[in-house]
């Protein structure tokens, strides 16, 4: 007689496996392990969240959000099931005893120190707690052959139950590094930009803990036509303070247009598309070197690695980011000299490209399955999207480089106390987009530009008037764009490459230098280069 579930189901189950998450940083190394059963009607996945956890807050909902079902940790602990998988090692393991289980790691290795959730003692990070270990039939997945003498010194009980098998973020690493510019459009960086990438683990000593105000000085000190910024901050950081709280944390960085990366999905398509990653003793700032990317250390929690480890080899040997000296020369020169660290990967994975292969098999054998016929696949991995607000507004620095020609350097006005020195050659000025939700910033706005149009002169002395304290006001028309000066003088800039606000900041700079706005004028906002030419109206 079937049970009553049963009766409700399409396919035909030989097998179940039971995946438990209990953190959301497990939760997500735990989907990309279960990939390994795509395709395959003869196995059903069944979802649970063990709530243990300080960092379990919300799991359950990111698994629905996919959309999963999620059973009850109560009901799932005695569920019938033919193989337990999970990333976490503090999982307090249902079936004990006579159904096998898969522990994969959701990190890169056994490098750092971490508070025990169930006593006031550190302990090492992925090491499955002994009750664990002497339920019999359990598998710890390790990435190299020096993990398992790593694992055997701390606790004889690893010894015999660990297998070698591969790294799914490593692999979907590997294979996403041809699709690098696909992952850039997708984060609306452009050809030209630079992408720098901060990377944070969690805790006191992570960047973002440590140099609370690393990010505003990025924005503040890279001029945004040249650079982009993004960050990815640890799941642990999310789940214990909340999206609200990062969020709010960061503002002037996300008005500023930070690229802030769901902690769930994205970052691996970020740290492909990176030119510089700026870490600390985290896993990305590992994978970041494994794969070649131009690294250096913005904090770095020594105490918190294990000694002999590749991380702590990596804290020895990149460099590390001043932070009483400008970034940008500083980023400049990393990307410039850069040499990848020799021999890191390989002493991090021993079998790379062979992941889903191995996970694939050892699965199979737990549920005493033949494999399907189908090979695993290697993914390369999905598009970030970024939580980014579009900025309004910048603090404008402009000289005059060459005759009728005028470069102009911006960034953005929500983080503009960050703003480096001046350069003895520059003027500078508050530019205003009429979208900025600051008000405050229109008191000091020397130009006011409007996005969308077309506009007419009238309009935009109306504009000037509202705003007393400008210089002038741009906005785009059908051939180009017009600008109204204070005191009642017209322009009218002719191309097709007359964009507002860069004409309307680059003819604020020669006026404050003296010179007539009439005739040809040439504009350079780091590698673009636009021609108008500039007329009474």
């Amino acid at each position: 007689m079937p049970t009553d579930s049963a009766r409700w189901d399409t396919f035909r189950w030989k097998r179940t496996v039971l995946a438990v998450a209990r953190t959301m940083t497990s939760a997500i190394r735990l989907l990309e392990a279960l990939s390994v059963f795509a395709g395959d009607p003869r196995v059903r996945v069944v979802f649970t969240v063990d709530p243990g956890s300080e960092f379990s807050l919300g799991v359950a909902e990111h698994l629905r959000s996919l959309p999963a079902r999620v059973e009850p940790w109560k009901t799932a602990r005695t569920m019938d099931c033919d193989l337990v998988i999970t990333a976490s090692e503090k999982v307090n393991v249902p079936h004990a005893g006579y159904v096998p289980l898969i522990v994969v790691p959701h990190g890169i290795g056994f490098h750092k120190i971490v508070p025990d959730a169930d006593g006031p003692e550190d302990r090492l990070s992925g090491l499955v707690t002994p009750e664990v270990l002497r339920r019999g039939r359990v598998s710890l997945l390790v990435t190299h052959p020096d993990q398992e003498s790593q694992l055997a010194a701390v606790s004889q009980a690893t010894v015999g139950l660990t297998v070698l098998g591969g790294d799914t973020s490593y692999d979907g690493l590997l294979a996403s590094l041809p699709h690098r510019d696909r992952y850039r459009r997708a984060l609306g960086v452009a050809d030209h930009q630079r992408l720098v990438l901060a990377s944070s683990t969690w805790r006191g000593q992570s960047l973002v803990s440590g140099q609370e105000h690393l990010l505003e000085r990025l924005l503040g000190e890279l001029p945004a036509d040249d650079y982009r910024v993004a960050a990815v901050v640890h799941p642990n950081v999310w789940t214990q303070h909340g999206a609200a709280e990062v969020r709010r944390i960061l503002d002037p960085a996300l008005r500023a247009g930070l690229l802030l990366i769901d902690p769930t999905a994205g970052w691996h398509g970020t740290l492909v598309a990176a030119d510089a990653v700026i870490g600390d003793h985290g896993s990305v700032s590992l994978y970041a070197a494994a794969i070649g990317k131009p690294l250096v250390l913005g904090a770095f929690g020594a105490g918190e690695v294990v000694p002999g480890t590749p991380l702590a080899e990596l804290g020895r040997t990149a460099p590390a980011l001043d932070h009483g000296e400008p970034l940008r020369p500083q980023l400049d020169k990393l990307i410039a000299t850069h040499l990848p660290p020799s021999g890191l990967a390989e002493r991090l994975f021993a079998r790379p490209g062979e992941a889903a292969c191995l996970l694939r098999r050892l699965c199979y054998q737990r549920i005493g399955l033949p494999e399907p016929a189908h090979e695993p696949p290697t993914l390369a991995m999905p598009e970030p999207r970024p939580d980014v607000t579009p900025v309004s507004s910048y603090q404008v620095a402009g000289r005059l480089t060459a005759p009728r020609t005028v470069t102009l350097d911006r960034f953005p006005a929500a983080v503009r106390a960050y703003r480096a020195a001046p350069h003895p050659d520059e003027s500078r000025h508050l530019a205003v987009g009429l979208g900025e939700r600051n008000v405050r910033l229109f008191n000091d706005a020397a130009v006011i530009v409007a996005s969308h149009g077309p506009v007419d002169l009238p309009w935009l002395a109306e504009t000037l008037a509202r705003y007393p304290f400008s210089r002038l006001t741009a906005g785009p028309t059908l051939t180009g764009c017009a600008v109204a000066l204070r005191g009642g003088g017209k322009l009218l800039a002719d191309g097709a490459e007359a964009d507002p606000a860069a004409v309307g900041s680059a003819l604020y700079t020669l006026l404050v230098a003296g010179e007539d706005p009439e005739g040809p004028l040439t504009v350079r906002m780091g590698a673009t280069e636009s021609v108008v030419t500039v007329r009474r109206g």
